[in-house]
């Protein structure tokens, strides 16, 4: 038979209503009684209903995890799980759990938003991604939800953290040019994404400033984010008789890309990408670097901004955005 409240408020000689206090850390409860009734619930192997706990206290503990949808490149991709790993740590630190949204398609991940946040399972919303007018961080919006975007929304009145892609594009171009390139191919993979979009105008504004011919032909867009396709890219598309570096959006596209150089033996292209965290020496015949864009560092500052817009005293009106550094890697 399962252990109740009244069970542990019978062996400690309290009221069931002072041990919901205690599990609700009131204040009012005084430390001696508080660690008696702890004391007991250890005892009984009492855990309380973290659901029951939240409509007693008005806090579920718990924030919404948004994912993008479910792709093959979303669950192979190293940002998502690095980020996770910045997200859980701070999470942790405040004893907070995480719910993830779920969904098949955009239908059932809207219907599935709007019956954690209603039902008040979740205090705050983590998205893990930024798109164009996105219908789920607009219900947030709508009902006042304190939502935290990871990435560069198109609407500024909402908190988010992310790295300064322009800048970080630029910085990889510049880091090509430097080596000597002066043919740099751009990988994107969709310009609808922010951050692909971003890192272009930084990847033009460096070969500009760098007195080199923008070439829209240098250009390679509408593909996934996988090795496969990065190695079909360099196999069907890239003529590497015409270029000696390439700036490749995607960690992922990257690694197919670098395979296929070296499975051709196509030596003296350098290549640059951004990485989820720092990397290792890559193994390649050309020359290789990255850009280590801290993605750790990212989910830590989501949690922590979304605590800074739940806590009355730090709150206001203005909307945090957030840039976390990133470290160049030249090999």
């Amino acid at each position: 038979m399962a252990i109740t409240i009244r069970d542990v408020a019978k062996r400690a000689g309290v009221a069931p209503s002072t041990v919901s206090r205690v599990i609700a850390d009131n204040p009012s409860i005084s430390e001696k009684t508080k660690n008696k009734v702890r004391t007991v619930m250890k005892e009984m192997n009492y855990f309380p209903n973290i659901y029951a706990q939240g409509l007693a206290s008005a806090h579920s503990k718990t924030f919404g995890l948004v994912l993008p949808l479910a792709t093959d490149a979303f669950y192979q991709n190293p940002f998502f799980p690095t980020v996770l790993r910045g997200i859980n740590f701070e999470m942790a630190k405040r004893d907070y759990s995480i719910l993830l949204s779920v969904g098949l398609d955009d239908d059932q991940r809207q219907k599935h938003i709007e019956k954690i946040v209603n039902g008040k399972q979740v205090e705050g919303l983590i998205f893990l991604y930024a798109s164009k007018n996105d219908p789920l961080l607009r219900f947030a919006q709508k009902v006042n939800c304190p939502a935290v975007v990871i990435g560069s929304p198109d609407n500024t009145k909402v908190h988010y953290v992310d790295n300064d892609n322009e800048l970080i594009g630029y910085q990889a171009t510049k880091a090509l040019i430097q080596q000597g390139c002066d043919r740099i191919a751009y990988i994107g993979g969709d310009m609808n994404q922010f951050f692909i979009a971003d890192r272009h105008k930084g990847y033009k504004r460096a070969v500009e400033s760098a007195d080199i011919i923008y070439d829209p032909s240098l250009i390679y867009n509408d593909f996934n984010f996988l090795p496969s396709d990065g190695y079909e890219l360099a196999q069907n598309k890239i003529d590497f008789s015409q270029i000696d570096g390439l700036v490749i959006s995607d960690e992922l596209v990257a690694e197919g890309i670098r395979n296929y150089l070296d499975t051709q033996n196509i030596q003296n292209v350098h290549t640059i990408t951004f990485s989820a965290y720092r990397q290792g020496s890559v193994q390649s015949t050309n020359k290789t670097s990255y850009i280590n864009l801290n993605s750790h560092i990212i989910g830590s500052r989501a949690v922590d901004i979304l605590f800074e817009a739940l806590d009355p005293d730090k709150a206001s009106t203005r909307f945090i955005h957030e840039y976390v550094d990133a470290d160049l890697h030249t090999n």
